[in-house]
Parts: structure tokens; C-alpha cells; sequence
């Protein structure tokens, strides 16, 4: 179905990582236009990294700094969406990053080495102990 075909688009610069879910990006549209937006991954939350809850604060400053580690002087990023208008009601693209032509999303990523949850617009998961056991199962030599 022609609507489900992702968009895809090459980021040219991530001007900001704000959370572990979300970043700021100059986004290459093409014919040397470009433009400035606010993405969140889709099909991820993370713990927060802005909260008056310690524990859940230094696990959100950890996924923010994860993927800011994988963001960090790539030049070979790309933003996968499903639709035309793929924003929500915050007016951010929701999308699938992708880095060095790699095939597994870092939403993805983020999920299978334990510093995100699979989220689909429901209610929020919070269980901080399955997170960290699966950090430990993603650790070579685990």
C-alpha cells in the first residue's frame, strides 16, 4: 500500500539531542533545501531525563547519552517515516533513525540494549528492572 512506503530523507546535522527519544535535526529535503525539526523515534520511550525521580533521571541522561554517542559526527544518517504528514500533536516528525546504511533502526537498538521501551501511543511502560536486565543480556561476554 503506496501510504505505508516510508520517506525517507538524510540528516545533514543533528543540532540537538533532547532527550533519549528525541532530537533536533537539519533535515536535507533536497535541491539544497533544508530544514530544522524537533523528531521523535517512533516505537520507543524512554526513561526521562528531565524529573524530580533520581533513578529515572539517571536512566534517561544514559539513553540520551547512548544515542547522542551514535549521533555524535555521523555524517551518514537517515529519517524513515510511514506517512506524508508524520508529525503528532507536538509537531514533531515521529520516525526510524538510521546510521551507516545499517538495516536495525537505533530505535531499535535502543530497545534490544535496554535503554528504551517498545511504545505504540498507549499508556507508558516504566519497568526500570527490565531495562537494566536487558543491558546485562546485550553485554558481550554476558
Amino acid at each position: 500500500m503506496a501510504d505505508k512506503d516510508p520517506y525517507v530523507y538524510r540528516i545533514k546535522s543533528v543540532v540537538k539531542v533532547v532527550d533519549g527519544d528525541t532530537i533536533d535535526a537539519d533535515i536535507d529535503l533536497g535541491f539544497d533545501i533544508s530544514l530544522t525539526k524537533r523528531i521523535r523515534l517512533a516505537g520507543i520511550d524512554t526513561p526521562e531525563s528531565r524529573t524530580s525521580d533520581a533513578y529515572e533521571k539517571k536512566l534517561g541522561l544514559e539513553a540520551k547519552e547512548w544515542i547522542k554517542a551514535r549521533l555524535k559526527d555521523n555524517k551518514n544518517i537517515l529519517i524513515k517515516t510511514e506517512l506524508p504528514d508524520s508529525t503528532e500533536k507536538y509537531g514533531r516528525i515521529i520516525g526510524h533513525l538510521y546510521i551507516n546504511g545499517e538495516e536495525i533502526s537505533l530505535n531499535n537498538q535502543m530497545i534490544i540494549e535496554g535503554y528504551a521501551w517498545k511504545y505504540d501511543g498507549g499508556k507508558k511502560k516504566k519497568d526500570f528492572d527490565e531495562l537494566l536486565a536487558r543491558r546485562k543480556t546485550s553485554l558481550p561476554n554476558s
